[in-house]
């Protein structure tokens, strides 16, 4: 694979939206498959025939996106975060009287 192609790759961002219980063994097959274990979950897998099937069997279940490249874990658990509105300061509030 050549480096022009490498960046041309597009991946399916899929999100677990259901849950598996319930449903066909051949759809909890699929998403496992495709690396899916609890709802809310991300995984990235590159665009592809097999792929794209495996998503037809499972699209009631999953949200699917088209993306340039996949995010790291990392990344996905810092866009997560929750911004509280306040920082905490080490230091910051003590204060010397005179």
């Amino acid at each position: 694979m050549s480096v022009a192609n490498a960046a041309k790759q597009q991946f399916y961002k899929i999100t677990q939206l259901r849950s598996t219980i319930g449903c066909h063994p051949i759809v909890r097959k699929n998403i496992t498959a495709l690396g899916l274990k609890r709802r809310h979950q991300i995984v990235y897998q590159r665009v592809s025939p097999s792929t794209a099937h495996r998503l037809r069997t499972v699209k009631e279940l999953v949200k699917i996106e088209l993306v340039d490249e996949p995010k790291t874990r990392e990344e996905v658990n810092k866009e997560r975060k929750f911004n509280p509105g306040f920082e905490l300061l080490k230091k910051g509030a003590e204060r010397t009287y005179q």
